[in-house]
């Protein structure tokens, strides 16, 4: 018994076998409304930016301005406002897991919502929000 494997090797191996990402649980909810908005803002900035969009960053470094809207960072999140003719979103877009306070109006036209989190559902958001303006508005 004393060249037996301990107990913390179970959980260790229990644990990698089940670190695979379970995306699809976000539809479910159980986000938190808190995220780090100085992260979550950087990101924004560097995925716009791969994306080809000229942004301008305001004097106090907490703002941009885009084409199609603007983005600001918050204390728990990064508050991004858009306009366009017919936007390629539904109510239930601004809605989902990592997302905060989130408002499109009934025309489609404008429309806000707070990033608490960066993840996949994020970036699939401003991907579409960008390729819409990029390439079909």
């Amino acid at each position: 018994m004393a060249n037996s494997p301990g107990k913390s090797r179970d959980l260790d191996h229990l644990m990698e076998q089940n670190s695979t990402e379970l995306d699809f649980l976000s539809a479910y909810g159980g986000s938190s409304s808190e995220g780090d908005g100085d992260a979550i803002f950087s990101a924004l900035q560097r995925y716009l930016k791969a994306g080809g969009v000229q942004t301008k960053l305001n004097r106090k470094k907490d703002s941009i301005a885009f084409s199609f809207g603007k983005a600001k960072c918050e204390p728990n999140g990064c508050k991004i406002s858009f306009e366009g003719a017919n936007l390629p979103l539904v109510a239930s877009d601004l809605l989902q897991a990592g997302f905060a306070r989130g408002v499109l109006d009934d025309n489609r036209k404008k429309g806000s919502v707070v990033m608490v989190e960066w993840g996949v559902e994020q970036r699939r958001f401003i991907e579409r929000l960008v390729e819409f303006f990029t390439h079909g508005e």
